[in-house]
């Protein structure tokens, strides 16, 4: 006995190869209804015999010179192709996913021929249940061992809705749908289906902490890739290799790919890591791209001293008198002086600043070529960021297990040399954590302390530098002699200020979890401003963040909202592109409270208005 029914799906799509929708349907029908993959062992059937086998209620099941051959929603089989497509051309959805190209399987030792007519109506059973409104074609093919069928879909029905198919569409709906069907025409159901339905032990978190450390494990006692898939099967692990690497424990009802539960876990990356675990740890450097300018006084600012009437000598309070007489006040007189001087002091100290910052970064002395250099540094900045990051992913296994040592140091030291004996079972673990950084990696723990203090250092060194030369940047803006609207230094383009990819990567990469709020206002829209919340989550096993994102009326009357959460990561960045496109907003200011988006709405406001 077999593994019981099987059922593949293909999509077929537009442009594909640079052909069309049209092209690629006419082959793939061709191919369905190719007559020596249908006929080869219905040579001694006659066709009224294989009408008669063939139970059609609800379709147009034909035979085509003794072929096992049907459609749905079609007049006339041969011209299938041309009547998906006027239903594609009258709801204008010709592009995409054009089709869909179904096979259903059976058993060996149920391929007779005497099933193909029950095949056929298990294929029209289960287009009526799952897709009653799409045109179809399907014909039984007879020439391999294993009785089959394929069925041809038109992703647009006649209803106009197009085919959507999720990820959980093949084990939630067709293998379900299959299965039931198989039963009642006496085949045998894929019981792998329903075993892939029960309910998990361990949630997908759970399953993939577990998997992680199962390889973790494996790579730290192995020397090639078949060693390890061996460690792995002898930990109890079913393990499959081929394009790509699953795993299931005994735990789990399904299979899980190794590239699921990250960078570090694809095929590809656990031959690196086998090959590479025992080499020195790879450096990483954070040069210095900032020139320290400080800028000086170039006022001498003494404020005149202002002194109570009770402490001021006699003449004073004379003077004082004979000009509050004239309708002046000294006091105000003296206020509004030392305001003057300071400020003026002040403008001058920022001018001296920005001239220094342009002759250091420019040549010339020119603020564009100084700015051009400030944003070429800030790119090559990006770049060692990006290095060191990497190298922290790379990593992450062996710094993983250093900081769970640091969790249980103190208590491993209380049982070693304080002899206190409720913390055995830290020691114990915190020995086992070091022979596997010792036995797998090749490292002390010193070793792995010092690398990833002097990784997170570098980090914190370039953050620093990448902020200096945005204010140096900033300052040569201020000056330019610019409008107030093209002042605006702190504008970043939609995508950036609401920040949920940058989140998301700083969570599953660096464990980096962020909690923000903030509100954006852009000069392209005066009207609205944009409330961006975002939270810490866990999702698909991994740290990620929520982003939800609610446009604001200049009332404060929602007019929109979405949320990651609720949506892909390709649905959420098109409702972002949406928003720019609708509001019109290209660049943003961010703003940390409502009230100061509120404030920039009317300034922007009174602007205009002038």
């Amino acid at each position: 006995m077999g593994s019981g029914i099987i059922a593949k799906i293909k999509h077929i799509k537009d442009g594909s190869m640079n052909r069309s929708g049209v092209k690629n349907m006419s082959t793939s029908l061709a191919y369905i209804m190719n007559k020596e993959k249908c006929d080869m062992k219905l040579s001694n059937i006659t066709e009224g015999q294989v009408v008669r086998e063939v139970n059609y209620v609800l379709n147009d099941i034909k035979t085509v010179e003794g072929l096992y051959i049907g459609c749905r929603q079609i007049s006339d089989i041969k011209f299938a192709v041309e009547e998906m497509m006027q239903v594609k051309e009258f709801y204008g959805k010709t592009g995409g996913r054009v089709a869909l190209h179904l096979i259903i399987s059976l058993n060996e030792e149920e391929s007779g021929i005497e099933n193909a007519g029950n095949l056929m109506n298990l294929a029209d059973d289960l287009m009526n249940e799952l897709l009653p409104e799409n045109q179809a074609v399907y014909a039984v093919h007879t020439n391999t061992d294993n009785l089959h069928i394929h069925v041809l879909v038109n992703t647009v029905g006649l209803d106009g809705r197009k085919i959507h198919m999720d990820n959980d569409y093949l084990t939630l709906k067709l293998h379900p749908a299959v299965n039931k069907l198989a039963r009642r025409y006496g085949f045998t159901p894929n019981i792998e289906w329903e075993r892939e339905l029960e309910a998990e032990k361990l949630s997908i978190v759970e399953r993939k902490i577990k998997l992680r450390n199962l390889i973790d494990h494996a790579i730290e006692n192995s020397t090639d890739l078949d060693m390890c898939v061996q460690y792995l099967r002898e930990s109890g692990c079913v393990v499959n290799i081929g394009q790509y690497m699953s795993l299931r424990t005994a735990e789990m009802s399904k299979a899980m790919r190794s590239y699921n539960l990250g960078n570090n876990y694809t095929l590809d990356a656990i031959k690196e890591r086998i090959s590479n675990r025992l080499e020195p740890f790879e450096l990483a450097e954070v040069k210095n791209h900032v020139s320290t300018i400080t800028g000086r006084d170039v006022v001498s600012y003494t404020p005149n001293v202002i002194k109570k009437y009770k402490d001021m000598t006699e003449k004073e309070k004379r003077e004082a008198i004979h000009m509050l007489k004239l309708g002046r006040n000294p006091w105000l007189t003296k206020i509004h002086g030392n305001f003057a001087m300071r400020q003026a002091s002040e403008e001058m100290a920022r001018l001296s600043l920005v001239h220094e910052i342009v002759t250091t970064y420019s040549t010339t002395n020119n603020p564009e070529a100084a700015k051009r250099e400030i944003v070429e540094r800030k790119k090559e900045l990006g770049t060692e960021i990006k290095s060191v990051k990497k190298l922290l992913s790379k990593y992450k296994p062996q710094i993983a297990i250093y900081k769970e040592m640091q969790l249980i140091t103190k208590k491993a030291y209380l049982y070693e040399f304080a002899d206190l004996k409720e913390y055995q079972l830290e020691y114990e673990r915190y020995q086992e954590l070091e022979k596997r950084l010792e036995d797998g990696y090749g490292k002390t723990i010193a070793e792995v302390a010092e690398y990833a203090e002097d990784l997170n250092n570098q980090l914190i060194y370039a953050q620093a530098q990448v902020k200096e030369l945005s204010n140096q940047y900033k300052a040569i803006l201020s000056f330019q002699g610019r409008g107030n609207e093209e002042e605006r230094n702190d504008e970043i383009n939609l995508f950036t200020a609401i920040g949920h990819s940058e989140a998301k990567n700083e969570a599953f990469l660096y464990n980096l979890l962020k909690t923000r709020q903030v509100y954006l206002t852009s000069k392209d829209n005066k009207e609205c401003y944009i409330r961006v919340l975002t939270l810490p989550a866990v999702i698909n096993g991994r740290n990620s963040v929520s982003t939800t994102v609610t446009v604001m009326s200049k009332a404060g009357v929602e007019l929109e909202e979405f949320s990651s959460e609720e949506m892909t990561a390709k649905e959420f960045n098109q409702r972002i592109k949406d928003i720019r496109r609708d509001y019109g907003v290209r660049s943003c200011i961010v703003n940390d409270n409502e009230n100061a988006a509120k404030n920039e709405l009317n300034k922007e406001s009174k602007k205009k208005v002038r």
